[in-house]
């Protein structure tokens, strides 16, 4: 059998779940990948991508603080690196690197899977960074009647916002926006390891509404928390890390994976993050 060699290249990366998912999913679909975590410093990136080039890797995927740096030194960028104004996968081939986005298909899939109707939909995203904009991104172009960005710098929201046929504004004015939205993304990196939420205490949410968080853990957020006080649904970020992984999976390898394999996968990912799983 084949070996494949990949990793999720950032600074810091030590708590990346890419690792363990990417082995799951590999188990899942017999290939032999051989995937790690690789601390780069920005200032090391370009001599690490030049020794991949020439190394045995299919493909890294990009985390913070990399994915807009490594535009301008890649080969060629796939549409939705461009759109993104990002790329966090890279593929290797023929001493090449190429560039790609996964994050809007990766924001879509656990809404689909909940059975939330994306077109027509109202939406609010609380945060204007990478993840902001995938989520703008991916809503307008899914049909959404109305993405309204807010952040707490509203120059960044502008910007995002423009060009994507969104509304921006100062996270300070977002609870009015909140109480009518049908969907309410956190893309903020508040909440990572339950350390706060980007809307004040007493937030409501619509009736109905459906809650994003597109940080995975902890599992129930502080943003979750308050929209579930609030009587809203929850959905947390782990699906969109799977969904992610799952077209990495196509782009690196040219293998669609199913729905049933990305659901087994994430099964696994919940019980080793609330203890009930096993080494891996």
């Amino acid at each position: 059998m084949k070996r494949y060699f990949a990793a999720v290249v950032g600074r810091p990366v030590r708590h990346s779940l890419s690792p363990r998912l990417f082995k799951l999913l590999a188990a899942e679909l017999g290939r032999e990948l051989r995937y790690r975590a690789v601390e780069v410093d920005a200032r090391r990136l370009a001599q690490a991508l030049g020794s991949a080039r020439r190394g045995p890797w299919v493909g890294w995927n990009v985390t913070l603080p990399h994915k807009v740096r490594i535009l301008s030194l890649l080969d060629g960028l796939d549409d939705s690196a461009r759109a993104a104004g990002a790329a966090n996968v890279v593929r290797f081939e023929d001493g090449r690197a190429m560039g790609y986005n996964t994050d809007a298909a990766g924001f879509l899939v656990p809404l689909g899977r909940a059975g939330f109707a994306v077109r027509g939909c109202r939406a609010v995203v609380l945060g204007a960074g990478g993840a902001g904009r995938a989520a703008c991104l991916a809503l307008t172009r899914a049909g959404a009647r109305r993405v309204l960005v807010f952040n707490r710098t509203f120059e960044n929201a502008r910007v995002v916002a423009a060009g994507l046929g969104a509304v921006a504004g100062p996270l300070s004015q977002a609870a009015e926006a909140v109480r009518e939205a049908d969907l309410v993304v956190n893309a903020t990196s508040l909440g990572l390891e339950g350390r706060g939420c980007p809307l004040a205490p007493g937030a409501r949410f619509k009736t109905g509404a459906l809650a994003y968080d597109l940080v995975y853990r902890p599992a129930l957020t502080p943003f979750l928390a308050q929209a579930r006080a609030g009587g809203a649904g929850t959905l947390g970020g782990l699906g969109m890390l799977v969904g992610q992984a799952l077209e990495t999976w196509r782009i690196w390898f040219g293998e669609t994976v199913g729905g049933r394999i990305g659901r087994r996968v994430e099964k696994e990912l919940e019980e080793f993050l609330t203890g009930k799983g096993g080494a891996l």
